[in-house]
């Protein structure tokens, strides 16, 4: 006779803080997150198979390893590639914090002396100070309605892939002798970032409203159609989306924390003190103990 209760279930994980995501999952079928009615997200500690996958270089780089541990430990996320990178990026911190506690070393050197400077960063607060996006943001021309949205993570995922490729392409020219080749190999880059670039605007766009002859109002949402109007469309205006996105990515987690240096003082006496970026990017996760 089999036993179905599992004595050792009381020593299960349990959630040990609830988080908040900057779309408070305004953009997002079930299929995606299942939001409580509370908008906060129970996130669980990571498991020692969890760790293991987050050391895998390769699982880092195409973004599985991110996936794979946001769906143990933030059960309620069912596809994370769908979400929006900011929202990741909140529920990334609040998994440190669950595993690691609510303190995170910072270490920067001091622009006067630098010498490095260490300070300690909260995750509670971190969180606190994230935005909070809307439910649409429109980039209005000639008549028409854009409707825009921030990337989301598997775009960044590629995005970050496309410029590793390049970024390993140029240092290899170093070593092409010939000039003709050398000239189309850097070509042939700077047109894969610009395809780029174009797709992650394309995906960005959700839709776009005119009014028609009839002066009734329709919605483009045909992917096709999109790309055609960006292809033909003023410079300007591809402009004007590319600026939307950049502060819709923006919002989110406040990264900046102040540390003052221990040595050194400014023109007026005081202590210098200066910004530094907290890191929680997960290569990092390892770091803490």
């Amino acid at each position: 006779m089999t036993n179905k209760h599992n004595p050792l279930s009381s020593h299960f994980r349990a959630p040990k803080l609830f988080a908040p995501i900057p779309s408070a999952g305004k953009f997002y079928e079930p299929a995606v997150v299942e939001m409580p009615e509370t908008l906060e997200l129970p996130v669980f500690a990571m498991t020692a198979k969890d760790e293991m996958i987050m050391k895998n270089p390769d699982a880092l780089l195409n973004g599985e390893a991110v996936a794979q541990v946001i769906h143990s430990c933030v059960p309620n996320v069912k596809n994370a590639r769908a979400m929006l990178s900011s929202d990741i990026d909140v529920l990334l911190v609040a998994v440190q914090g669950a595993t690691y506690g609510d303190d995170v070393e910072v270490s920067a050197p001091c622009p006067k002396c630098d010498e490095d400077q260490k300070g300690v960063a909260s995750v509670e607060q971190a969180i606190g100070t994230m935005g909070v996006l809307e439910e649409s943001y429109t980039v209005e021309h000639n008549g028409l309605e854009i409707h825009v949205r921030p990337f989301t993570y598997a775009s960044t995922i590629q995005a970050g892939i496309t410029n590793f490729q390049s970024t390993r392409s140029l240092q290899a020219l170093a070593d092409v002798s010939n000039e003709m080749e050398r000239l189309k190999l850097f070509n042939d880059n700077f047109k894969q970032i610009a395809e780029l670039n174009f797709s992650l605007i394309v995906d960005s766009i959700s839709s776009i409203d005119y009014t028609d002859e009839d002066g009734e109002k329709q919605s483009v949402t045909d992917r096709k159609h999109i790309t055609e109007f960006l292809d033909n469309a003023e410079g300007t205006v591809g402009k004007k989306i590319e600026e939307q996105i950049a502060k819709l990515n923006s919002i989110g987690i406040n990264h900046e924390m102040k540390l003052q240096c221990e040595k050194c003082t400014d023109d007026a006496g005081e202590p210098v003190v200066f910004k530094s970026r907290v890191n929680f990017d997960p290569v990092n996760f390892f770091t803490a103990s």
